[in-house]
């Protein structure tokens, strides 16, 4: 079963319990849905109506079957345990209302992505102190979003989520390797955290193999190197020139590392 967040305390020390939380940042889960029986279908349609709030019933119908549509009796069978898993919110509303412009949840349903989105806006948005809301964007990160699952409707939401995952992660790493005291270790986790989502992202690859450079680290060079190579060959991608051009840098170690590749 999928545990929401412990209930926190309000001002007078009673426990209140937090609203419900969609995860989509690896294997998807909903609090208070499980995974037996129908839970992987209700987890997807909750899922569905958080990242495309106010369809229609019958978008939803086609969206989560598009070979053989949902019938409205099930759309709504689901749509009742939704309800009956997630509750009502304290101001007396259910977590997923009647529809009355197409199906939303209610305004304190929340999710990873947003939570992740928000860090990740206001640590873009400070250069200077605003270092720590990224590094907690990416601890939110459990795996690949909706990792171990593919969903039709989800492609164009999971592209945008990996291409900002790889912006916050790219941003980390120039700036923990950048300014009067870099810190190569912290830059060079950010760099892996990110390919560890998408392995194809040549930014990193140039973030990576600019940490072992300044670190002084041939052997990490070598080995950025070699799996940049790698994948290029399993996915037959051509290199962008300002990767290649970094690549022949660093192996000819001809200039000083610090800029070198970064856009």
């Amino acid at each position: 079963m999928a545990d929401g967040p412990a209930p926190e305390p309000d001002e007078a020390g009673v426990e209140q319990p937090l609203a419900p939380e969609i995860s989509v940042l690896g294997p998807l889960t909903v609090s208070g849905i499980t995974h037996s029986g129908h839970g992987p279908k209700v987890a997807a349609l909750a899922a569905l109506i958080h990242l495309r709030p106010g369809r229609t019933a019958e978008f939803l119908c086609t969206a989560m079957d598009p070979v053989s549509p949902w019938s409205t009796r099930t759309l709504q069978t689901r749509l009742s345990e939704i309800r009956s898993r997630l509750g009502t919110a304290p101001d007396g509303q259910p977590y997923l209302p009647r529809p009355k412009h197409g199906y939303s949840f209610h305004p304190d349903v929340t999710s990873d992505w947003r939570r992740f989105q928000d860090l990740a806006t206001r640590g873009l948005a400070d250069p200077q102190g605003g270092t720590d809301d990224l590094e907690n964007a990416l601890a939110l990160l459990r795996g690949k979003p909706f990792e171990g699952r593919d969903f039709s409707w989800a492609d164009a939401v999971q592209q945008e989520m990996i291409s900002r995952i790889i912006d916050t992660a790219h941003t980390l790493a120039v700036r923990h390797t950048e300014g009067d005291q870099p810190d190569l270790d912290a830059a060079r986790r950010a760099a892996l955290r990110g390919l560890e989502i998408d392995e194809t992202a040549e930014v990193l690859y140039r973030d990576w193999m600019n940490i072992e450079w300044g670190a002084g680290n041939t052997a990490g060079v070598r080995k950025a190197i070699a799996r940049l190579q790698q994948v290029a060959r399993t996915y037959d991608i051509s290199l962008e020139p300002v990767t290649e051009q970094l690549i022949d840098l660093v192996l000819a170690d001809r200039t000083a590392p610090s800029r070198a590749g970064r856009s």
